[in-house]
C-alpha cells in the first residue's frame, strides 16, 4: 500500500503540469504546425484550396530580392538597437550600483516605465516628440543643428532607422539595466575594496573584475533583447510603416504585408518558418559562446 502512495506522490507533480503542456499545444505548437504546413500549400485570398506544393515557396523566397533586402534591414535594426541597448543598460546598472544615488526604489519605479508601456504607445509618443511640426525633440535636435530646420526625420532613410531605433532602445534598455544590477548586487564588496587598496583604478575595477562577473548576465540578456529586436514589429509599424521607400522595411513588416496586405498567406508563413531558423541558428551560436565563457570564468 506505501509502495502505491509513493509511485503514485512521483507522478503527481506530473499531473500538475498537464493542463500548462496542453494549453501549450493549444496556443502555440498547434498553430506552428500549422504555420509549417500553410507554408508547403499555395494558400492565399485568391486560392482557399491550400493545394500541396512542396518547396517551391522556399525556391521562390531564396530567390526573392525583397526578402533579402529585408534579412538586410533586419540586422542593421538588430545591431543598432544592440549596441545602444548594451550601452545605455549598463549606464543604467551602474548608476543603480552607486553607493552615491538617493532614492533607489524611485530611481528603479522610473527605470521600468518604459518598458510597461505598449509597443504600440511607445511608437505613436516617439513619433509625436520627433514631429517636424510640433515635435519637441525635434526641436531639441534643430536647435543642436543636428537636423537640417524644417527636414521631416521620417523622409529620410537613415532618419527613419534612427528614430526607429531610439524608439525601441528607449523600451527596452531597463531589462538590460535591471538584469545587470541584479548581477552586480552579487559580486562581493570585499574583493572590489581589495582591488582599490593595489591601487586599481575605476577602469581596471570595471575590466578586471566587474565585467567577468557580469558577461553571463550580459550575454543572457543580450540573447533575449536580439530575439525581442528581431521580431519587433509595433514600433516599426506605428512610426514608418517599414518607410520611406522601405528603408525600415524589416523581416516581420514584409510578412505582415504579405499576410495582410498581399494576402499571400502560404508566402507569408514561408516568411515566419526562415525567421525560426535564422532565430535558431544565432542563438545557437550565441549559446556556444555562453558556454565557452562559463568556462572561461570557471576555470
Amino acid at each position: 500500500m506505501k509502495h502505491k502512495y509513493k509511485k503514485s506522490g512521483r507522478l503527481f507533480p506530473y499531473f500538475l503540469v498537464i493542463p500548462g503542456i496542453l494549453l501549450l499545444m493549444l496556443i502555440i505548437f498547434m498553430p506552428f504546425i500549422q504555420n509549417v504546413y500553410y507554408s508547403f500549400t499555395d494558400y492565399s485570398l485568391l486560392n482557399a484550396d491550400k493545394s500541396f506544393i512542396g518547396l517551391q515557396n522556399y525556391k521562390e523566397l531564396l530567390h526573392d530580392k525583397t526578402f533579402f533586402e529585408a534579412l538586410m534591414k533586419s540586422f542593421i535594426w538588430v545591431v543598432l538597437n544592440l549596441i545602444l541597448l548594451l550601452v545605455v543598460g549598463l549606464t543604467a546598472a551602474f548608476i543603480q550600483n552607486s553607493k552615491r544615488l538617493k532614492g533607489l526604489i524611485i530611481f528603479q519605479a522610473l527605470l521600468l516605465l518604459p518598458w510597461i508601456l505598449p509597443e504600440v504607445v511607445t511608437g505613436y509618443t516617439w513619433k509625436l516628440l520627433l514631429s517636424y511640426q510640433t515635435g519637441p525633440y525635434y526641436k531639441l535636435l534643430e536647435f543642436l543643428h543636428i537636423i537640417t530646420p524644417g527636414a521631416d526625420i521620417f523622409s529620410s532613410d537613415f532618419g527613419a532607422m534612427m528614430a526607429t531605433v531610439m524608439a525601441n532602445v528607449w523600451r527596452s534598455f531597463p531589462i538590460v539595466g535591471i538584469t545587470v544590477y541584479a548581477k552586480l548586487q552579487t559580486l562581493s564588496a570585499e574583493q572590489i575594496e581589495a582591488a582599490v587598496i593595489d591601487g586599481a583604478n575605476r577602469f581596471v575595477v570595471f575590466r578586471d573584475i566587474e565585467l567577468p562577473h557580469i558577461t553571463t548576465a550580459l550575454i543572457s540578456v543580450a540573447t533575449l533583447c536580439f530575439v525581442w529586436t528581431f521580431n519587433a514589429f509595433g514600433i516599426i509599424h506605428v512610426m514608418t510603416g517599414g518607410g520611406p521607400a522601405g528603408a525600415t522595411e524589416t523581416l516581420p513588416v514584409l510578412l505582415q504585408k504579405q499576410a495582410f496586405q498581399f494576402y499571400d498567406y502560404s508566402m507569408a508563413s514561408s516568411f515566419a518558418v526562415m525567421m525560426i531558423l535564422i532565430l535558431l541558428l544565432i542563438v545557437v551560436f550565441i549559446n556556444l559562446l555562453l558556454s565557452g565563457a562559463r568556462k572561461k570564468i570557471s576555470s
